[in-house]
């Protein structure tokens, strides 16, 4: 087994498209981690996250099938490009105007990045906590923008 066998590098590189915008907002805001009561939720968002962020560039071989052809892969590739793109440009928005209209876009747009990337790949465990990160992530900015 070699390193690309184990590791996606264009996975990889989706993360680091995901994960940039978060790490910039956390140092230039501070917010109240208070205002998040359910400490359930609270775990489930982070497990989700970060399961799904290691399950999208590290190949496991645990209920894992790859991609049924080489078009579903180029598919995956261009269609993660798209929304990376849009994911960046709604983070641009955010950064501008906080509305909690634009945060939920954001969600979702990487929530669908991460169940495709799960559905396309054939990766159960990764569809699984892209859902798990998708419902906690909905669940925090609820908490969050109720303030």
């Amino acid at each position: 087994m070699d390193f690309f066998s184990v590791i996606n590098i264009f996975g990889l590189l989706f993360n680091i498209i995901l994960i940039v915008p978060h790490i910039v907002y956390a140092k230039t805001h501070t917010y109240d981690m208070t205002i998040f009561d359910n400490r359930a939720m609270l775990y489930i968002d982070r497990i989700g996250r970060y399961c799904s962020v290691f399950l999208m560039f590290v190949n496991i071989g645990l209920l894992e099938g790859g991609f049924t052809s080489d078009y579903m892969k180029k598919y995956w590739i261009i269609s993660s490009i798209v929304l990376s793109v849009i994911y960046v440009l709604l983070w641009l928005v955010f950064f501008k105007t906080e509305k909690k209209s634009v945060a939920y876009a954001i969600i979702i747009i990487s929530a669908l990045i991460i169940i495709q990337s799960g559905i396309l790949q054939v990766k159960t465990l990764l569809l699984t906590f892209g859902i798990v990160y998708l419902i906690g992530e909905l669940y925090m900015a609820s908490k969050f923008f109720r303030k």
